[in-house]
């Protein structure tokens, strides 16, 4: 989606993009996602993010609400892998929206710090809003992590479809580069394996007293970092001795005990000012 490319957008059954005025190319939808891919390449993420109202922006965002709903002039739509794309809208109608592509540019609101949370899955709506709270934040994936204590059981329906809904949603509100991930849901050895790849390990623990995360953090600038946060009961004591072992760092967040869906975001945000404030 270069300079002097259409692309077409349309809220009825879309199974073409039409590129140019000639060519049209099938291509595969995801309707929970609201994603596009043509030959594995996301395009129309850009369609489905836009970073601020009114504008080809608007165009997108309401095309399904009628086209007495919508704003025709230029606007930035973001392509979901840190790209921005001054649009201009082509053509505009109940049905379908074309944008023409002028300019890409990078997207500035990404972190300098690719931050994966690990959270333990909770039950009903606390975990949707740890993923949209996580995500106004920066986070750059979640996993969502069976630990021993946790409620919900390995078994029940997949919610993933609906948790990256969230993030989408959430990403599109706050201006996101990137459209963040939650991944399948994993066993917690497994996310301590998958983890050791990023340069800090993170594991907040309510039975920690001496070490504080201001502490770990003072003085380091890691370029990707994982964050570990227990379900509704917390992490077990072995958990806390096999995350030990595995290279994450045991801290406490304070007097008091936070939550679930708060220490997330809580982590996130003293993560934020020090990396970006």
């Amino acid at each position: 989606l270069g300079n002097g490319t259409n692309l077409l957008v349309t809220d009825g059954p879309l199974d073409r993009i039409v590129v140019g005025t000639e060519r049209m190319t099938q291509v595969e939808r995801d309707d929970d996602c609201g994603l596009f891919a043509l030959a594995g390449v996301p395009l129309a993420r850009l369609a489905c993010l836009p970073v601020e109202a009114g504008g080809a922006v608007g165009a997108v965002q309401k095309a399904h609400e009628g086209a007495a709903e919508i704003r025709v002039g230029d606007g930035r739509v973001v392509d979901g892998e840190g790209m921005e794309n001054l649009c201009e809208v082509v053509s505009a109608s109940k049905d379908e929206v074309a944008l023409h592509c002028v300019k890409r540019s990078e997207n500035r609101s990404e972190s300098p710090c690719k931050i994966t949370l690990y959270q333990s899955i909770s039950k009903g709506e606390r975990m949707d809003l740890t993923i949209q709270k996580s995500v106004e934040l920066g986070v750059y994936k979640i996993v969502p992590v069976f630990s021993s204590r946790c409620v919900v059981k390995p078994g029940k329906d997949s919610k993933i479809d609906r948790w990256q809904k969230i993030a989408l949603e959430a990403a599109r509100q706050c201006g996101r580069g990137i459209i963040p991930e939650v991944t399948s849901p994993v066993g917690f050895k497994e996310a301590l394996g998958e983890a050791k790849c990023n340069d800090l390990l993170l594991f907040p623990w309510e039975e920690e007293k001496g070490q504080t995360l201001k502490q770990v953090i003072e003085g380091s600038k890691p370029g990707a970092a994982a964050v570990f946060i227990g379900p509704e009961g917390g992490f077990s004591e072995e958990e806390a001795s096999q995350a030990k072992e595995a290279g994450c760092k045991l801290v406490t967040l304070g007097k008091r005990i936070l939550r679930t869906e708060t220490a997330g975001p809580a982590v996130l945000a003293m993560l934020l000012y020090h990396n970006e404030l």
